[in-house]
């Protein structure tokens, strides 16, 4: 960051050394789960700092890791600060620069550190609260963000560097959603979902498949071992758990081929099912259960009327590999592949 002469005279020279790096036990950056009472902690320090700044305060907002529930923090809170001149904030703050860390202080307040982004472009004001604003409404980019700075966090200097290259990175990716967000802001995009899996168990000699024949009042007919996954429970860990309960087989090398996909209603609840394959099996394979016969069979056996409603689709995502989805959208009448 450029500072002028004066400007440089009034702020002290970041003593990152100082908050981080006193000994090795120091170089760790802290990350901890969200705490819920940060809100009102950053409330608190806007309302302390509109005291001090008066009118050479435009606007501040709550952000960094503190402001986005669904990350790891690193417990200090941030506070974004669009001002009219930087040289003035700083003669009525005692600021500290932050080296690596562009446009931010560190200073006290209310008796805690607290970390300032201090800008004068509205742009670059606003861009961190988009940033924060699309962590918060996607988590998949919010447990990246949270991952790539666990692994950074040993080390003071590689973490900010670290969290800088991945702000840059999804600057664009966020100001695309930013764009289009009236669009969507009011529609919640949770939905339940029930997770399900099965298995196509193929004898690499005969080129024979496992199959169960459903006895089942309302879904008769050949269908292959799944199950449901309970809760906390990894999708790999509840195939392997459904196929031994329900076929005596243990299974490994499991092969994600597909996926399938049932909208239960109109609020687009699903079941969503994980399908494997694989070859490699060990035990002696049950004669049935209570679900029904269970047995080897060719696949040239597996003819649409022998199939339970709905496999002869899922049969396709298993043993096609142009077929990735079989998909029961809620006013369909039948499973489609895709």
């Amino acid at each position: 960051m450029k500072v002028s002469y004066s400007f440089s005279k009034i702020v002290k020279k970041s003593n990152l050394s100082r908050e981080y790096l006193e000994g090795n036990a120091m170089q760790i950056v802290e990350l901890t789960p969200y705490q819920s009472d940060w809100r009102t902690t950053a409330s608190r320090l806007q309302t302390n700092l509109k005291t001090i700044l008066g009118t050479s305060l435009l606007a501040s907002s709550h952000v960094g890791s503190t402001a986005m529930p669904q990350v790891l923090a690193r417990p200090t809170i941030d506070l974004a600060l669009l001002v009219n001149d930087v040289v003035t904030v700083a003669k009525q703050l005692d600021l500290a620069l932050i080296d690596g860390a562009p446009h931010t202080f560190s200073t006290v307040l209310l008796g805690q550190t607290v970390h300032l982004i201090i800008l004068t472009n509205q742009d670059a004001y606003q861009q961190l609260l988009t940033f924060r604003d699309y962590l918060n409404a996607h988590r998949t980019d919010g447990r990246k963000y949270t991952a790539i700075r666990q692994k950074a966090s040993q080390d003071a200097t590689t973490y900010l560097q670290t969290k800088a290259a991945f702000m840059a990175g999804i600057n664009d990716k966020a100001s695309d959603w930013l764009a289009t967000k009236d669009q969507h802001e009011h529609h919640d995009r949770t939905v339940r979902a029930e997770l399900v899996n099965m298995c196509l168990i193929v004898n690499p000699k005969t080129g024979e498949v496992v199959v169960e024949n459903k006895i089942d009042a309302q879904w008769r007919g050949l269908t292959f071992p799944g199950g449901h996954v309970d809760p906390g429970e990894s999708q790999v860990s509840a195939m392997k758990r459904e196929v031994l309960e329900e076929t005596g087989l243990t299974v490994n090398q499991l092969k994600l081929v597909g996926t399938v996909t049932w909208v239960e209603n109109d609020q687009g609840d699903v079941s969503l099912g994980t399908l494997y394959t694989t070859n490699d099996y060990s035990g002696h394979l049950l004669a049935g259960s209570y679900e029904g016969a269970i047995s080897w069979q060719p696949l040239s056996a597996l003819t649409p009327e022998k199939l339970a409603p709905g496999i002869s689709a899922i049969l396709k995502v298993f043993t096609d590999t142009s077929q990735n989805e079989a998909f029961w959208g809620f006013d369909d009448d039948q499973l489609r592949v895709y």
